[in-house]
């Protein structure tokens, strides 16, 4: 929680600012050359290439505003997202013990300790900075465009996340606390994985899609939430993916609840 706020306060306060403007007032005896344009800038061969570790002047920054990534999270397309996975949720409700129950006997601890590791916001946000970090010291924006959005995608989901759970105040199946609604692991799990594939294509993101799956399995295992609270922190995860990468214009795919027997499903249309 505490991360959370920091990682907030980080993204409101580097809001980007208009530089001051200044001027030099001269007496009238000053040389009218002072006032000519100034030459065209030559790069300086001495200047250190791309990749010597300096930070590039064509890398994009790490944060931007948090207005414009909450005016897109209210978006229409975000909203189907989340109706769909609102509508699962509310099917597999009444299966959500069972779905504890089971998890707990076919995903071996030691698995399901990866999972609850790996879909921690720590590694999660961490992941993303480190990263950014890399592409911007290797003189690569693209992949420093990469980071900052896993970074970005991270705070923006976890906003909500947290939100929810101290208003919904549901108590977590081992009834540790009343924070188990909805899975902030899935959510920053299923945002990374948005952000990969929206980046780097189905090629990646499909295994990152399938790493996010393991770890609401995971947190089910370890009797920290439910499957309804598994999918609804899911589509929350993928809604700020989806909002923190509509730079990239990449390809758009449909999402849709489809009814299973016991339960329901996903399902993603490509267009």
């Amino acid at each position: 929680m505490k991360l959370t706020a920091v990682i907030v306060l980080m993204l409101v306060s580097a809001a980007r600012t208009s530089p001051a403007q200044t001027s030099l007032v001269q007496g009238a005896a000053e040389s009218p050359a002072l006032f000519a344009p100034a030459p065209p800038r030559v790069p300086d061969p001495a200047a250190a290439p791309a990749g010597t570790g300096r930070f590039q002047p064509d890398a994009p920054p790490l944060f931007r505003s948090l207005g414009p990534d909450l005016k897109g999270f209210f978006s229409s397309d975000t909203a189907k997202i989340l109706g769909a996975f609102a509508v699962a949720g509310l099917s597999v409700r009444p299966i959500d013990t069972a779905s504890v129950e089971d998890a707990r006997e076919r995903l071996p601890m030691g698995v399901a300790s990866v999972g609850n590791l790996g879909g921690g916001l720590l590694m999660q946000a961490g992941g993303g900075f480190a990263t950014y970090l890399i592409g911007r010291t290797t003189g690569r924006p693209r992949l420093a465009s990469l980071g900052g959005d896993l970074v970005r995608a991270q705070a923006l989901s976890q906003l909500f996340v947290q939100g929810t759970k101290f208003a919904v105040a549901r108590q977590r199946p081992d009834a540790s606390n009343s924070l188990s609604f909805p899975s902030g692991h899935s959510a920053s799990a299923f945002a990374t994985a948005t952000v990969i594939q929206q980046h780097l294509g189905w090629k990646f993101g499909a295994p990152a899609y399938a790493f996010a799956g393991l770890v609401g399995a995971s947190r089910m295992a370890s009797s920290r939430h439910y499957l309804s609270d598994v999918v609804i922190g899911a589509g929350i995860g993928l809604a700020a993916g989806r909002t923190v990468t509509l730079h990239l214009g990449r390809e758009r795919f449909a999402i849709a609840p489809a009814p299973t027997p016991g339960g329901a499903m996903i399902t993603f249309i490509r267009h």
